[in-house]
């Protein structure tokens, strides 16, 4: 399961360029944290960003990427639907924490953030596009490996900010993944490619 943002799509040029999925060994389903609400071909669209830096516009034969339909009329039943194609525990979980601490769509002040039952949800983000779908708090502690990428002196900041009030999740959600791998930059701290 991967994310977009900037800071993964950095990796995923990296993983593009040195052709890391052609050594995957088997069939792989590969699955979006979230997606705003717009087109797929919309350049907001986390699936377009991993379709483009990830793919160059074309899907491997053996890559099952299933998407979120954003520009579904009706979210809920979109969630619901998306829901039903996750496994019960994800293989490999990677997430990128924004600026305000977000991961996948889960934002500082979210109600999903201490959702316990469903898996995905439609939420409200801060900026445009607002409308959003995004895994919830269940999918990430079931995941089996989670990596998180926050690249940069600001959001290094905001991770030692998160571990002065680890319980606070409500101001800074990333404080859910606090105890994972996380990765301040590409080239120093770890090579994502091998962990596949």
């Amino acid at each position: 399961m991967i994310t977009g943002g900037r800071d993964a799509a950095q990796l995923y040029k990296r993983w593009m360029k040195a052709n890391v999925l052609s050594s995957i060994p088997k069939f792989l389903d590969l699955f979006l944290t979230d997606e705003r609400c717009v087109p797929r071909s919309h350049s907001d669209s986390n699936y377009h960003l991993i379709m483009e830096q990830l793919f160059a516009g074309k899907l491997p034969q053996d890559v099952a990427f299933h998407r979120i339909y954003g520009e579904a009329a009706d979210l809920q039943v979109e969630a619901c639907r998306y829901e039903q194609l996750l496994p019960a525990s994800v293989d490999l979980l990677i997430l990128s924490m924004g600026d305000d601490g977000h991961i996948a769509s889960l934002f500082p002040g979210s109600s999903a953030l201490y959702e316990t039952e469903r898996k995905f949800v439609p939420v409200m983000g801060p900026k445009a596009p607002f409308c959003r779908l995004t895994i919830t708090p269940p999918v990430i502690r079931s995941a089996k490996r989670v990596y998180v990428l926050a690249l940069g002196d600001k959001k290094r900041r905001k991770y030692e900010e998160a571990l002065l009030d680890p319980e606070d999740i409500s101001s800074i959600p990333a404080r859910l993944v606090l105890d994972k791998t996380w990765i301040f930059d590409l080239d120093k701290e770890i090579d994502l490619c091998p962990k596949l």
